[in-house]
């Protein structure tokens, strides 16, 4: 693949519904605070844990995280899982007790309860790990920045929700950085009246 619209193309065709059926398993808890477990536990559908939290012995981890968690809820207001940032410093304030549980299990965990509560798709990317790298390979200055809003991004990724181009940054991030934003006049943006949009706006 040798430029953007190659990579963004070889998302949407590979990537992009795989990750929201993940999402969807996430959505289904009756309540959230067993939403809130099943993000912290990481486990998916397939009984397996999530491939991120599978690395460096953080599934050992995981139930405590997950314990901390729900006792964190109960002095939680539920006003506080209505964006995405303050369900990230909720997922933070545990993950300061939670030896292991690093910056990545952060992200994740935040994402899937964001979901759940219907705030996931996102405005803005989050750099951390290897979406940073990925970011760079853009030739961007993160400028000591964490959050950076999608219309920052050169087409066609913008057209990505930050969730999605967060991912699609940390799986190319090696491919990024010898590719071009020259693309194929034969790449069309999706029509909005296409019958292969989902109902949030993406093709599937």
């Amino acid at each position: 693949m040798t430029s953007y619209t190659d990579i963004f193309n070889h998302y949407r065709e590979h990537f992009y519904c795989r990750v929201e059926q993940e999402y969807s398993w996430y959505k289904q808890p009756g309540n959230l605070r067993d939403a809130v477990e099943r993000a912290f536990l990481s486990i998916n559908e397939k009984g397996e844990i999530e491939d991120h939290q599978s690395r460096y012995g953080i599934p050992k981890c995981l139930p405590l995280a997950a314990e901390i968690a729900l006792e964190h809820l109960d002095t939680q207001c539920i006003i506080d899982f209505d964006n995405f940032n303050s369900i990230y410093q909720f997922v933070r304030s545990v993950r300061k007790k939670v030896k292991g549980f690093g910056e990545l299990a952060n992200y994740d965990v935040a994402m899937r309860i964001a979901h759940y509560q219907g705030c996931g798709e996102l405005q803005v990317v989050y750099l951390h790990a290897g979406v940073k790298t990925g970011f760079r390979a853009l030739g961007l200055n993160e400028k000591n920045r964490r959050i950076i809003p999608i219309e920052e991004f050169p087409e066609p990724f913008n057209q990505l929700s930050g969730d999605h181009l967060e991912n699609l940054l940390c799986l190319y991030k090696k491919m990024l950085d010898g590719s071009s934003v020259e693309f194929p006049k034969t790449c069309i943006r999706p029509k909005r009246n296409s019958s292969s949009i989902n109902k949030n706006g993406r093709v599937c």
